[in-house]
């Protein structure tokens, strides 16, 4: 199976200014760690979160890649003359880079150049999934079967599909055609010092509304063992509160934290993966203007 190293995330100089996005990555807590020989991308870092930064003027700027340790390359892969990776793209141009764990700072070393220290300050932990806005089954199956993705579950608006030790989550938006990675859920385990340090630097959070609110105001007045965090706690902080008693998270959304791409920031409390109540909720924020839609 599978494991996620890294995302990739790429810039368009007709759409963005790199140095904007840099300035967006240093407040978001990244520190540049390392730069490519032949000069086209970057590598950035904060604790457990690495993000390979590169220039395309030829697609669209946002999350264009991600980076596993695994035996297998998918049918298909070439060479990647940056990174020295096996490189497959999906039919939508989504990069998949891929290369056996053991042989896998052997290769980084041979390409890239160490810079700087990763970032420490921020308590980011790990990256905990994406949301691929794509309803395409040929295009989902093909990932399942070349990264040897685990199926967890399935709604009627999802699939999840998760990397080994359930770490990384990849969901499959079964109503969008958009054919994009919008959204990234980064964990933590202290959301106040993330939540504050973020709105301190100026990103902008969606709020909840009136009838999120209320829901969460259920959940607590339902609850049997009082586990979930002191009410004042999660509105003090305009907290989302997702999942039961027992295995819930706590999180909140930066919009466009980086350009077309969306934050979620997420403390899990005995929870594995990404809470699918968070993305509906979190989609209608975004939709619909601060209406939630039933």
């Amino acid at each position: 199976m599978s494991e996620l190293n890294f995302i990739e995330y790429s810039v368009n100089r007709n759409e963005y200014d790199p140095g904007d996005v840099i300035i967006a990555l240093r407040g978001l807590g990244f520190q540049q760690i390392s730069h490519a020989i032949n000069e086209k991308a970057t590598m950035w870092s904060c604790n457990g979160c690495v993000l390979l930064l590169t220039i395309n003027d030829k697609i669209e700027t946002g999350l264009t890649g991600l980076g596993l340790n695994t035996p297998i390359a998918p049918d298909g892969s070439i060479h990647c003359e940056t990174t020295g990776l096996n490189l497959y793209k999906d039919p939508n141009g989504l990069n998949i880079y891929t290369y056996p764990v053991e042989g896998f700072k052997k290769v980084f070393d041979e390409h890239f150049n160490l810079r700087g220290q990763a970032g420490t300050q921020d308590a980011l932990q790990f990256f905990g999934g994406v949301v691929y806005r794509c309803n395409s089954s040929n295009i989902r199956n093909t990932l399942v079967d070349q990264l040897k993705l685990r199926i967890v579950k399935t709604t009627e608006n999802y699939i999840t599909g998760v990397c080994s030790q359930n770490r990384f989550n990849i969901l499959w938006d079964l109503h969008s055609e958009d054919n994009v990675l919008d959204t990234l859920i980064i964990v933590t385990d202290d959301i106040t010092d993330v939540v504050s340090k973020y709105i301190g630097r100026g990103f902008d959070s969606a709020p909840l509304n009136d009838v999120r609110k209320l829901e969460i105001k259920e959940k607590y007045a339902t609850q049997e063992e009082a586990l979930f965090p002191p009410t004042h706690f999660i509105a003090g902080w305009d907290l989302n509160l997702g999942g039961k008693e027992k295995s819930y998270v706590i999180e909140k959304m930066f919009e466009n934290a980086l350009p077309n791409l969306n934050i979620v920031v997420q403390e899990r409390h005995n929870h594995n993966g990404i809470n699918e109540e968070t993305l509906l909720y979190y989609s209608q924020v975004h939709e619909f203007e601060g209406q939630l839609v039933e």
